[in-house]
């Protein structure tokens, strides 16, 4: 088989050149893609029809680039990164080319912005640039530390096994964040519905209590008039309360995305009694699997902690890693690191040291990856155990509250009359 022209090297010193992707079919009935440059694409079909060659498929990337400036920057959720990941993995492993891969994920994608994100990717792929950069450039579909371990797998030769890799740990992250999320659904449910207990309380029955006790015309005690104080404001701006609170939630979790919001959030989850073991084992089993993923792609210990640090959620351990990245760079060994400056439990670190003896790193993380899966399933577990009794606890507090409040008042009143 006769190998394609390189890429660099025009057909014909004609000018102006323009560069084509193109599909190109062999005497022997094999097909090739590469990019060659030529005046226009009759010239190419004509100089390749000399060779005895054919074009099948041939694509301007000179228009294509003047396209890709209007490509709308998409955020890729989770789950089809994985997809995306997935699909890449065993394309390559099957050894499918890369760039028919993106060509044939671009045409079975249904969301318009999300294949021209991918047909952008495979023009970038096909003028030279690498995998990784070609993904650096979506930055919101593609965080860093995905396109870092990209790097890692085109520089070592094994993108397939880094693909991989990556598969099963963004498998773990979703499986981890269903978890978390199942477990918040009792607390919020109970907590919206004690919310819209009490708001009807206040503006439907105490108002008409109220009311009732009005043209009583006794006096009431204090409590009982801060009572019908507050029950007449809230009936009379019920609309406006009802929207602030949808908006506040609304606003709540649109700042839980905003990355400064979201670490003093967990700071400060962190530091409760009842969420702080899920909170710190969550943060330590994320650092386990990053970091175990890392090092199997080939990159150094110290670019291995940076990144792994960054991917860490709470800042305190985050700190931490960071440090022991800097006693690293000072002559200190990771297990030496990471127990001065206390980033994993004393169990952890002894499995730390066994492997860093054995020269074994990657195989002890990938192991504290999968001890610290199981140890935040269970804290999560025990963590609702605790947190279900004082919800439920503090709804009958304040739902009770009010209605004591309620009693206290018709008492007071009754007892007016009777004198």
């Amino acid at each position: 088989m006769r190998s394609p022209p390189n890429a660099s090297s025009p057909l014909t010193t004609a000018s102006p050149q323009m560069r084509y992707r193109s599909t190109i079919l062999e005497p022997d009935g094999s097909t090739v893609q590469t990019v060659l440059e030529a005046v226009d694409e009759q010239q190419l079909h004509d100089q390749l029809h000399t060779e005895g060659r054919m074009l099948v498929k041939v694509t301007p990337l000179e228009r294509r680039a003047a396209v890709e400036r209007k490509v709308v920057e998409v955020r890729v959720s989770p789950r089809r990164l994985l997809l995306l990941t997935q699909a890449l993995f065993e394309a390559l492993d099957a050894g499918v080319p890369l760039l028919r891969t993106f060509t044939a994920i671009a045409d079975q994608e249904e969301d318009g912005r999300v294949a021209a994100m991918l047909e952008d990717i495979g023009d970038k792929v096909a003028s030279g640039q690498t995998l990784s950069a070609a993904m650096a450039a979506h930055p919101k579909a593609f965080p860093g530390i995905y396109c870092a371990l990209v790097r890692a797998g085109e520089q070592s030769g094994s993108l397939p096994t880094v693909l991989r890799s990556m598969a099963g740990f963004l498998e773990w992250k979703i499986d981890i964040a269903t978890t978390v999320r199942q477990a918040m659904v009792y607390p919020v449910i109970v907590a919206v519905a004690g919310y819209s207990m009490v708001l009807f309380l206040l503006s439907f029955v105490i108002p008409r209590l109220g009311a009732v006790l009005s043209k009583i015309g006794n006096e009431l005690p204090a409590a009982s008039r801060v009572l019908i104080g507050t029950s007449d404001f809230v009936a009379g701006n019920i609309l406006w309360i009802v929207l602030g609170s949808i908006a506040a939630f609304v606003g709540g979790w649109l700042l839980l995305r905003v990355p400064a919001f979201q670490s003093g959030a967990l700071t400060l989850l962190g530091r409760l009694p009842v969420v702080s073991n899920v909170v710190r084992t969550l943060a330590i089993a994320q650092f386990a699997r990053t970091f175990s993923v890392l090092l199997n792609s080939g990159l150094t210990m110290t670019n291995a902690l940076q990144l792994g640090g960054a991917s860490v959620s709470l800042p305190d351990l985050r700190r931490r890693i960071d440090a022991a990245k800097d006693r690293i760079l000072g002559g200190a060994r990771l297990g030496e690191a990471l127990e001065h400056e206390r980033v994993l439990p004393p169990v952890a670190m002894s499995m730390v040291g066994v492997g860093e003896e054995a020269g074994r790193l990657p195989i002890t993380f990938e192991r504290l990856g999968r001890l610290y899966d199981r140890e935040v399933k269970d804290a999560v577990k025990r963590a609702l155990g605790l947190m279900e009794p004082v919800v439920t606890v503090l709804l009958g507090v304040i739902v009770g509250g009010v209605a004591v409040l309620v009693v206290m008042t018709i008492y007071s009143a009754m007892k007016g009359i009777g004198r």
